[in-house]
């Protein structure tokens, strides 16, 4: 009996030395730069009771992945797919073991270059939109940070844009929203956000979105914008209105928002009972579209859209001078039509000008020239109808 405990002490004492000569050896490989080999001897020693429970073999184990990972050996990171994943797990392990803080500062640095490499990695995979490669790649830098207690809000953020990108929107919004919640302050998220909930039909979910944003951002002219924009397509054109005169008080030069502005007034005009507010805001349309073309002269739409304010203004004094019984009377209202209607002809030539296959603006014009008796013009159009 005594010789069989013997027997059995010194077979454990093998069995560790076996393990702890697994753990030099490993380190003496790598240091020769056999990384291969390395790897060969410190596994067999990370399952060991002893030597698995032991910091530095933890250590090594990272030191080994981390090189082959950051690498430039392409055959050697192809026999080792996972060498970064395993490189993380080993350096969060032999921080978990190492009570005492001796290799705080070793492993700590290591794990901070290996989550740069994460997120470079990530980045290279959008670029290529391999999606799924970044999600996870994005997703191992999270969890080197969240072992400190610290939140990797760019990685979160970029999980999001990855996960739109590949369509998933439920999980893109998700994302976005966690990216907010741990600290990711940039206006841009809330645009996202609601820009996915648009088009997921949720309007109403996009503009509280948005208003959530400017909450925070109240500057943000992208903000002002995009809750204009969905304002509008939700027919609450009083809101809409307050948003792009915001909007112009952050920038007043910018021909876009005048133009809506009058496309509001335009509106207001339209739905007016009486007469005295009808022109009243028509003149205020007025006013914009020109404020619009004269920061933008370029701008198809004011012109276009200025034209038809002409249009509808006259065609309410037609309908007036249509109710007249007295000649002398009508042919005076008829003459302030024709005044207001003509007045459109050098705002369609201007568009016509700035698009000249547009449909629209050479209908336009062929009724006006028609209206003008200008027969050139009139069949220069025309032709252009191929008719």
């Amino acid at each position: 009996m005594k010789y069989a405990v013997l027997s059995g002490a010194l077979l454990l004492s093998l069995g560790l030395s076996a393990q702890n000569s697994n753990v030099v050896s490993a380190y003496n490989y790598m240091q020769d730069g056999d990384l291969a080999k390395a790897v060969e001897f410190i596994e067999p020693a990370t399952q060991d009771a002893k030597t698995g429970a032991a910091e530095k073999t933890w250590r090594y184990r990272g030191d080994i992945y981390r090189l082959i990972a950051m690498g430039e050996d392409a055959a050697l990171k192809s026999a080792f797919p996972d060498a970064l994943d395993k490189a993380v797990e080993s350096y969060l392990k032999a921080n978990e073991l190492d009570t005492k803080g001796s290799y705080k500062i070793e492993n700590v640095k290591a794990l901070g270059a290996l989550q740069g490499l994460s997120l470079n990695t990530g980045n290279d995979a959008f670029t290529a939109k391999n999606y799924d490669a970044a999600i996870a790649n994005y997703a191992r830098s999270e969890k080197i940070a969240k072992a400190f207690g610290v939140a990797d809000t760019n990685a979160i953020f970029n999980s999001a844009l990855a996960y739109e990108s590949k369509g998933d929107a439920a999980n893109a919004i998700t994302r976005y929203r966690e990216a907010i919640a741990a600290g990711y302050k940039k206006a841009e998220v809330y645009r996202y956000i609601a820009s996915l909930q648009r088009k997921g039909d949720d309007l109403n979910g996009a503009i509280a979105t948005i208003g959530e944003g400017r909450s925070k951002f109240p500057d943000d002219k992208e903000l002002i914008l995009d809750e204009m924009s969905y304002l509008l397509a939700a027919d609450r054109s009083a809101e809409a209105e307050e948003s792009v005169k915001l909007g112009l008080s952050k920038d007043p030069n910018n021909a876009v928002l005048w133009s809506i502005l009058a496309s509001l007034y335009d509106k207001k005009a339209s739905d007016a009972k009486e007469e005295a507010a009808m022109v009243e805001w028509y003149t205020k349309a007025e006013e914009a579209y020109k404020k619009s073309i004269e920061l933008d002269p370029k701008f198809f739409d004011s012109y276009f859209n200025i034209g038809v304010l002409y249009n509808n203004r006259a065609a309410f004094e037609y309908e007036k001078c249509n109710k007249i019984k007295s000649d002398t009377e009508y042919t005076k209202c008829k003459t302030v039509a024709d005044a207001i209607y003509v007045k459109a002809i050098p705002y369609f030539e201007q568009a016509h000008e700035l698009k000249a296959d547009d449909v629209q603006t050479i209908q336009q014009l062929m009724k006006l020239y028609a209206k003008n008796g200008d027969q050139d013009k009139y069949a220069k159009m025309k032709a252009l109808l191929g008719n």
